[in-house]
């Protein structure tokens, strides 16, 4: 059983029956698998765009997948909240003991019936606020669709850029701008804005908008000072993701 299990692993990636793992059946793995990646990429995501010192983790399983065993899920999502910040990288097994030793209050809530897509939400509150990132997998690979109460829909791999802004004209004409002077070649550029609805009365501050960017080559943070040059733009982090 144990070479089985073995073959299973290097052949497939399935660790069926690893230690403080989630008891899966090989079927049920590969159908959740895609999720897996997308669970950790999303908290990959909210730990390069959290401020303060995050101290809950909340996870919400929309459509299917809140009627299932959620476990590797969730330890899917600590892991990538926990992995940049620790020298030794958090997995599916030692997520949750991790969460536990770090004093981290670590939620789960289950939406079937709210919207028919198999989507994940994830929380990180910290003492500077509580900040989201909703993602689906779309053709079988991780998507983002949500961040920050703000729709926008972008890839989850690769060299990102993650920015706020006043959502006023010539922002993102500026960002292009100041990535081209630089040689920094633009992959995928997504957009999101606020609802303006009740907005538009004299005097009404400006909402807040999102651009997520991947890009060629990592932004370099001579770079990101320029765009801070720009006084509409309020926050710019880089969010470095591994392939797919």
């Amino acid at each position: 059983r144990i070479v089985e299990q073995l073959i299973e692993y290097l052949k497939t990636g399935v660790a069926l029956n690893a230690v403080n793992m989630p008891a899966l059946t090989a079927e049920q793995y590969r159908a959740l698998g895609p999720y897996v990646n997308l669970a950790e990429r999303l908290g990959l995501f909210l730990s390069h765009i959290t401020v303060g010192n995050a101290h809950t983790i909340r996870l919400i399983y929309f459509g299917r997948l809140a009627d299932g065993n959620t476990q590797i899920l969730r330890n899917a999502g600590l892991a990538g909240v926990f992995s940049r910040s620790l020298e030794h990288r958090a997995n599916l097994v030692n997520a949750m003991q991790i969460a536990n030793h770090r004093g981290f209050r670590v939620i789960e809530q289950r939406e079937p019936g709210l919207t028919n897509m198999d989507s994940i939400r994830i929380e990180l509150d910290s003492d500077a606020g509580s900040f989201s990132a909703v993602g689906a997998v779309v053709l079988n690979k991780p998507r983002l669709l949500q961040v920050e109460e703000i729709s926008c829909e972008a890839t989850l791999h690769g060299n990102l850029m993650y920015s706020k802004n006043q959502d006023v004209p010539g922002v993102i004409g500026y960002i292009g701008t100041v990535l081209g002077k630089n040689g920094i070649n633009v992959a995928n550029f997504a957009l999101g804005r606020q609802d303006p609805a009740g907005n538009h009365r004299e005097g009404a501050q400006p909402l807040t908008a999102i651009s997520i960017i991947e890009s060629d080559q990592p932004v370099p943070d001579h770079v990101i000072a320029q765009l801070f040059e720009n006084p509409a733009i309020k926050f710019v982090r880089r969010v470095p993701l591994s392939g797919e």
